[in-house]
């Protein structure tokens, strides 16, 4: 039995809870001892961050780190391709979207608030991310997923983030230019069997926290 310390509105907890489920691993959310960040919290998991994962006291952070230690210890369904090349391939991609793309979202958090917004960020953040997603265009070749049928580590990070872009660029009024191939690409994505169900949660989650913001 895992503990997943998590938030509902957390894009990596997002991809960790799809991770899990997809695996069949038994696990329980617990949100953080008085918030991430909290002295009670880095108490358990010292980085104070989430997700963070406790398996019979082995304790470990990090979405990619725990997707990989779930991948090596929960064999099936594999998550990362068997080829070498693409495995390595598949990294890369996570790479690129954790530096490359969802710090530009993340960048916009503070702005959502219409009392702390500035639009010139926003717009500066989004351009960017449009310029990134045609990066990625032409990294990947979905089909229909981005290694063939098999769900990845990879795909789960794009999940969340997806839903955020969307969210997001509704929030700012933001018309966000997707190349089609990703488009085609999130639509198979967010229709996965594992993946559906957390999709729908995570828009819920985002509306929330995006309603808190104007309350």
């Amino acid at each position: 039995m895992f503990t997943l310390y998590e938030l509902p509105v957390s894009s990596y907890s997002c991809k960790t809870r799809i991770i899990l489920d997809h695996k069949g691993v038994e696990w329980v959310s617990m949100a953080p001892p008085d918030g991430y960040g909290s002295t009670a919290y880095r108490a358990i998991i010292p980085a104070g961050t989430i997700p963070a994962i406790d398996q019979d006291g082995f304790r470990l952070a990090d979405s990619e780190a725990i997707a990989e230690y779930l991948d090596e210890t929960v064999k099936a369904p594999a998550m990362l391709p068997a080829d070498a090349r693409l495995r390595a391939r598949a990294r890369e991609t996570s790479r690129f979207h954790d530096t490359r793309l969802e710090p530009l979202l993340r960048g916009c958090f503070a702005h959502v608030a219409p009392a702390t917004r500035d639009l010139e960020i926003v717009s500066a953040n989004l351009s960017l991310l449009e310029k990134r997603l045609g990066q990625l265009a032409l990294m990947v070749a979905p089909s229909p997923l981005l290694f063939g049928d098999q769900l990845t580590i990879t795909d789960c990070g794009f999940v969340p983030s997806f839903a955020l872009m969307k969210t997001l660029s509704g929030v700012f009024d933001f018309d966000l230019k997707m190349p089609q191939k990703l488009a085609d690409y999130e639509s198979a994505l967010t229709a996965h069997p594992s993946v559906a169900a957390h999709n729908t949660a995570y828009y819920a989650a985002l509306e929330a926290w995006v309603a808190s913001k104007f309350a």
